[in-house]
């Protein structure tokens, strides 16, 4: 990443002054400040600056005001010669504008964060067609509630460039019209910046999740009600732009398939939102582990496989039960309301060995079984096979023991691409249930087809092309 170097000036620690240089990168969220300690000799008190700084003012000689947030030192170095040692810094945020002697952590009220290219998945814009097939901007731009809590609220908005209003603006040879969604969350009371993206980093799960992919911040405004400037008599709120490692402008934003996405509205429909932030503690690791490969393609299939079957553990532990006393009269339960099978077939398919404790394979079972609810494709494994197939191979996978492959059957790197999918529906429904989703078979289960597609007839394509490669070869 090139850094821009942005001036010279000096920042305020301790009662005292040190002249600085500050380098930035917007576009891609680099931050860099050298600070300067003339000590007459070049050899520097190491600790004189602390090693990190929850923040860190300034201004440069241009008049910028400035704060760093989350700032860690890099590195040191003595210049002997010149009797100066340098402070080395990189910072997590700047927020621009900001930055006197005497700084107190700077708070806020609401905080608006620009991402790339969700305005279809938000299925609004600010433009319309009017009857004559002509582009006109909408006169009032709608928000979109998401969240209404006591403590603070979440909208969704979109913001956008402007049609030409003069007729010099119509002679360019080109003309681009860009729109973007907000999310803009609100507190009752000023807060730190901290606590916004700790609910903003709640929300950006959720929407990956609905996605497929990972989501990008491309800016980041502030507001707080003890900033303003004054035009005369009027006075007017002064926003704050921050910037960041994780705020970066992206020209392209990979596209995933619109009609597998989970839209906004039906999130709103079921009251996801409220469902996700009251669940969130519960919901966290399991959120995480789902949406790691969403965020990163270079992702293996192991890896994913590990995630998914460590995910749906999780799941069934925090929301099922993770006694096995209460399992097992869940156990019973379930088979006193069996749906045709067996009594004794069912009740070992679900117990699989627990004894004393409630197995992998239990827990598979239980959630593949879904309390006889909806129907999940497994692909060319039996359902009666599935738990002990997926829990051997997760063992497998995680020791690496070849006993446990020539006694059981263990997925391939082959298969693992395919089954991932029927895992990851299997764990899917079960988040879309905790968001607000109807149970079992009808609007859930046409959501997750959509998403995962046809798992049986994928692998079957797959091994017919397989065969007709081999008998090409003969």
């Amino acid at each position: 990443m090139e850094l821009q170097y942005r001036g010279n000036g000096k920042v305020y620690y301790k009662d005292k002054e040190y002249p600085c240089i500050l380098y930035l990168n917007e576009k891609e969220g680099g931050i860099v400040l050298v600070i300067k300690n003339n000590n007459g000799t070049g050899l520097g008190d190491f600790l004189e600056l602390s090693l990190e700084m929850p923040f860190l003012s300034g201004v440069l000689e241009s008049g910028f005001k400035f704060t760093l947030i989350s700032v860690k030192r890099i590195g040191t170095r003595d210049l002997i010669s010149y009797g100066i040692t340098e402070y080395t810094y990189d910072a997590e945020y700047i927020l621009c504008g900001i930055g006197e002697r005497n700084q107190q952590p700077q708070s806020f009220y609401k905080v608006c964060y620009t991402l790339s290219d969700i305005v279809e998945w938000g299925e609004y814009s600010i433009y319309d067609i009017d009857k004559d097939g002509r582009i006109t901007s909408k006169v009032e731009t709608e928000k979109r509630t998401l969240f209404e809590g006591t403590k603070y609220s979440i909208k969704y908005s979109i913001i956008g460039s402007l049609l030409p209003t003069v007729h010099h603006e119509l002679l360019k040879e080109s003309i681009e019209l860009k729109q973007s969604g907000v999310i803009e969350i609100e507190f009752s009371c000023e807060v730190s910046f901290e606590s916004f993206n700790e609910v903003f980093n709640q929300l950006k799960s959720l929407i990956e999740i609905a996605l497929f992919r990972k989501i990008n911040v491309e800016k980041i405004v502030a507001y707080s009600h003890k900033l303003d400037y004054q035009i005369g008599d009027a006075v007017f709120e002064q926003s704050i732009e921050i910037h960041g490692a994780a705020i970066k402008q992206q020209s392209e934003v990979p596209h995933s398939i619109s009609w597998k996405w989970i839209t906004l509205s039906e999130f709103i429909n079921h009251n996801s939102f409220e469902h996700f932030i009251n669940k969130y503690e519960k919901l966290v690791p399991i959120v995480e582990l789902f949406v790691e490969p969403m965020r990163n393609d270079s992702i293996s299939d192991t890896r994913v496989f590990l995630n998914t079957v460590q995910a749906l553990e999780t799941y069934h532990s925090r929301f099922v039960t993770n006694s096995i006393d209460d399992f097992k009269s869940r156990v019973e339960s379930i088979v006193n309301c069996n749906g045709g099978q067996p009594n004794d077939e069912t009740r070992n398919f679900l117990l699989a060995n627990s004894k004393s404790f409630i197995t992998l394979e239990s827990r598979l079972a239980d959630l593949l079984q879904a309390n006889w609810k909806i129907w999940f494709d497994t692909g060319e494994i039996t359902h009666k096979d599935f738990p002990s197939i997926i829990a051997h191979t997760r063992n497998y996978y995680i020791h690496y023991d070849e006993k446990i492959k020539e006694k059981y059957r263990i997925l391939s790197n082959e298969e693992l691409p395919f089954y991932n999918r029927s895992l990851a529906e299997i764990l899917e429904y079960y988040i879309l249930i905790q968001l607000g989703f109807p149970e079992g078979h009808g609007e859930t289960s046409k959501k997750l087809a959509n998403r995962w597609g046809n798992i049986s007839q994928d692998i079957s394509i797959s091994n017919l092309s397989k065969r007709k490669l081999h008998e090409q070869n003969q």
